[in-house]
């Protein structure tokens, strides 16, 4: 279990195998809800619907189910007025409770639903990714897209709690998996050892999915966020680390019209900040292989083609007047060291001409 401590927004994130049978008893003792609106979408309905229903029940907590489309598509206004409006329809107030099932997009939208329905009702997270489970379930970052960018429409909002069962990572496609592992070499790079070592020495189990080494990851990664969100729950500073691998990692989704899942971009984005990194003197280049050496072992890309670095930089470019005039990195002043730094377009350019060349 690790707990967020954030005063009276603090809560716990459960960490387990096969305990999804326990989650209404948790949410009973920690929301007093006994009504749930569970908002999933028919995937992972079909396959953990039935679990938690089945819990909900033992705890005599009544449940009305919200299904919304599968994929980014349901991260929107329209997708979130649909379900503000089956809230009202089926008279939830405020004491009653909001259940997220499924990934990161089932989060994001739950989540952003929570916060503004009836000015705030509790929501709890049960993420069944990877991705969701080691990263967007934790931290109260909630929102729904724009067509004119992502999330661009949201909130600080936390949950009651984050209650995460590995044993749902056992039906992830590979890819989907090596995606989320991504997010876990991030905390690696960012926060060192042993992490980087636990990665490194049990590949073999943690590839077979293991559900002892992957909950002892999970748990890993979600001190490592809480630790960094209980210092700066508005992402205004230090937050910012997280970040690690996401500048050109957003540019390459945007760029390769997402034929890159977003573990992806990001492995390759972190290559390329290590590379930065060396070039600026902040890292040596044997971290450089390791950056390569670690993605590798998991599956995920470490570079990639591209004949311009235009779009790229057309893309970043939208970053940096965001961010107040300067192309903004987070780069590592060596391993579990990570600095937040403005880089000169010379120094970006070269180093992306570089990198792409090479890829």
């Amino acid at each position: 279990m690790v707990d967020v401590a954030l005063g009276d927004r603090s809560y716990k994130i459960y960490i387990g195998d096969r305990v999804l049978h326990g989650i209404a008893e948790t949410i009973k003792e920690k929301c007093g809800s006994v009504r749930a609106a569970l908002i999933t979408n028919a995937k992972v309905w079909d396959y953990y619907g039935s679990q938690v229903v089945e819990a909900l029940d033992v705890e005599g907590i009544g449940y009305e189910l919200i299904l919304v489309p599968d994929g980014e598509q349901a991260k929107s206004l329209s997708v979130a007025e649909k379900v503000y409006g089956e809230l009202i329809e089926k008279g939830f107030e405020r004491k009653d409770a909001i259940i997220a099932l499924g990934g990161g997009v089932v989060g994001d939208l739950a989540g952003f639903v929570a916060s503004t329905y009836e000015r705030g009702i509790a929501y709890v997270q049960v993420p069944t990714t990877l991705l969701a489970q080691v990263d967007s379930s934790v931290g109260g970052k909630v929102a729904v897209n724009h067509p004119l960018g992502k999330n661009m429409i949201g909130t600080f909002y936390q949950p009651s709690l984050v209650y995460i069962d590995v044993a749902t990572l056992s039906t992830l496609s590979e890819r989907d998996y090596a995606g989320g592992m991504a997010e876990i070499i991030k905390y690696a790079f960012i926060k060192g050892e042993p992490l980087l070592s636990l990665l490194q020495e049990r590949k073999d189990e943690i590839q077979a999915r293991d559900v002892d080494v992957l909950s002892q990851i999970v748990m890993m990664s979600c001190s490592i966020k809480a630790e960094i969100v209980e210092a700066d729950e508005r992402d205004l500073g230090l937050r910012a680390v997280l970040n690690y691998g996401h500048t050109l990692g957003h540019a390459i989704e945007s760029v390769s019209g997402y034929q890159y899942n977003h573990g992806e971009a990001v492995a390759i984005g972190m290559v390329f900040a290590a590379e930065l990194s060396e070039r600026l003197g902040l890292l040596e280049k044997k971290d450089v292989e390791l950056h390569r050496r670690v993605i590798d072992m998991y599956g995920l890309p470490s570079s990639m083609n591209a004949s311009s670095i235009d779009e790229f930089m057309k893309v970043m470019e939208r970053d940096k007047k965001r961010s107040m005039g300067g192309h903004v990195f987070v780069l590592l002043d060596g391993v579990g060291n990570p600095v937040v730094r403005r880089v000169d377009d010379n120094d970006l350019i070269a180093a992306l001409e570089a990198f792409l060349k090479e890829g």
